[in-house]
């Protein structure tokens, strides 16, 4: 079979026949619209919205789930009748009959079982020598390689690893000045030789000069809380042919979901999964969201009832996809398809605009090897830190961004380390770097205006949809700054607001 991450499109003309396919993962978003007797499909929606014989209304259930849960889930969109070519599925159109079928030809039920007799031990070695080898595959071609370098565990273990295979790799990283992926990621560039290049957000004003450019990039399918990467594209370019990401690292080799959601992998059925997964999703997968009762008091009266309940419905029909599995493997598949594609998967959108993007965790056989295996193997990192340990051991010695603990095997070593730093901020008063950047307080203080048009304009309130008194109430309880992480409510509603500016007016 076909390996990698592709796309392509058959056309039978004597028989007037398409047949359109994507890769396992579906990480080239693919859109179609079937309408007045023929097929349009394109990488982005835009295009299928240029076309003046397409009817141009509004998703609802689209509208909920962004509102909700901060990105889309499943195959919707923002607009009716445009639907996401689902991940490993074939898509069939035949003119004549005017008759149209999606299909799924791979899904998780098909990875192989574990050898009954495999040990831990066989896990780490044979996870080390696939991943060499994706890697490996990856670095191939006269181009010039780098990886966006934060301080966490997927980027630092492709850049040690790609380093020492085709040195040499630069890297890339951005933030706030002295911010945590900053101050560690020179520390690993200059561990591994790599040539290495900060670019700083000291304000958020910024934002206001590249969320055009998220927008156009996007279609609204990321809020623009994650508009930083517009900024890093054009100096990128000059360093980089090809990016190796560190999609699906966190979570294909390190179990990040599971660790995220113990509650979820608790369920004792079905139904009480549904409801633990909807929580997790709303309020601890990202920023927390709106609850419920906030979702009741955002939208006027006349407009809640035609949005009531689309969120949570919409995540029942998603999860029938995963029925069949134990909870630790359904949190897996959601993860890896529908909350981390839907929201990730924006980055090669992002990429392929200037560069290509490789990825090495999404190896097919890498990612059959690693979910097949027992779930508690990658638990709490245990299978990576000692992939880390065996293959970039260099690295090891440099404290991870989101809890600055060390990656070395030893643990005694890492307990003094960790002693030691909480003894220095005591003595010396200051408080823990912020990780990479600062959005909350940058709505506050740069982009309050801009924030206060998308929430408060006379365009926005004459849609109909949502209470001016509570948007009101929301946005003076984000710029109080007395409660944290009000962005997650607020920002969804900004950038929607944008996407219907931009793509539907």
């Amino acid at each position: 079979g076909l390996e990698g991450v592709f796309v392509f499109a058959l056309w039978d003309g004597e028989r007037g026949r398409l047949l359109v396919a994507n890769d396992r993962l579906g990480l080239l978003p693919t859109y179609y619209a079937h309408y007045n007797g023929r097929l349009v499909f394109a990488p982005q929606v835009k295009a299928i919205l240029a076309d003046t014989a397409f009817e141009r209304k509004l998703d609802l259930t689209g509208m909920a789930q962004f509102i909700r849960f901060q990105r889309l889930l499943g195959d919707h969109t923002f607009f009716e009748g445009v639907r996401l070519l689902p991940y490993g599925s074939i898509l069939q159109f035949d003119q004549v009959c005017n008759a149209l079928t999606v299909s799924r030809y791979w899904d998780f039920d098909q990875i192989p079982p574990w050898p009954a007799d495999a040990t831990f031990e066989d896990a780490v070695t044979e996870t080390c020598r696939l991943l060499r080898r994706a890697v490996e595959g990856c670095v191939q071609g006269p181009y010039r390689l780098g990886v966006y370098l934060s301080g966490g565990l997927d980027s630092r273990t492709l850049l040690g690893l790609a380093s020492r295979i085709r040195p040499p790799v630069v890297s890339l990283t951005y933030g706030v000045p002295d911010c945590r992926d900053a101050y560690y990621a020179e520390h690993i560039a200059r561990r591994v030789g790599s040539p290495h290049t900060f670019i700083p957000l000291p304000d958020g004003r910024w934002v206001r000069d590249e969320v055009e450019l998220h927008l156009e990039i996007t279609e609204g399918f990321v809020t623009w809380t994650h508009s930083h990467a517009a900024i890093t594209l054009r100096p990128a370019r000059e360093l980089m042919d090809v990016n190796l990401t560190g999609f699906g690292g966190d979570q294909v080799l390190g179990a990040r979901a599971l660790e995220y959601s113990t509650g979820v992998v608790n369920a004792v059925d079905e139904l009480d999964f549904a409801t633990r997964v909807y929580d997790h999703f709303v309020h601890h997968y990202s920023w927390p969201g709106l609850t419920d009762a906030e979702e009741r008091l955002l939208f006027n009266t006349s407009f809640y009832p035609r949005i009531r309940d689309r969120a949570f419905q919409s995540l029942l029909e998603t999860l029938t996809t995963v029925n069949g599995h134990e909870p630790a493997r359904k949190i897996d598949y959601l993860t890896t398809i529908y909350q981390g594609s839907r929201l990730s998967n924006m980055n090669v959108v992002y990429q392929r605009a200037f560069f290509e993007a490789r990825y090495p965790f999404c190896d097919r056989e890498l990612m059959d090897w690693l979910y097949s295996m027992p779930v508690h193997y990658r638990l709490n990192d245990r299978l990576y830190l000692a992939v880390i340990n065996r293959e970039v051991p260099e690295v090891t010695w440099i404290p991870r961004d989101t809890d600055e603990r060390l990656l070395t095997r030893h643990r005694a070593i890492r307990q003094a380390h960790a002693l030691l730093q909480k003894v220095r901020r005591r003595l010396s008063g200051r408080q823990r770097r912020m990780i990479h950047e600062d959005p909350e307080g940058w709505l506050r203080r740069d982009l309050r205006d801009w924030a206060e048009d998308l929430l408060l304009g006379r365009r926005t309130l004459e849609r109909g949809f949502y209470n001016p008194a509570f948007l009101r109430s929301l946005f003076e309880r984000h710029m109080s700054a007395r409660e944290a992480h009000t962005i997650g409510k607020i920002a969804p509603i900004m950038t929607y607001e944008m996407m219907l500016r931009r793509f539907y007016d």
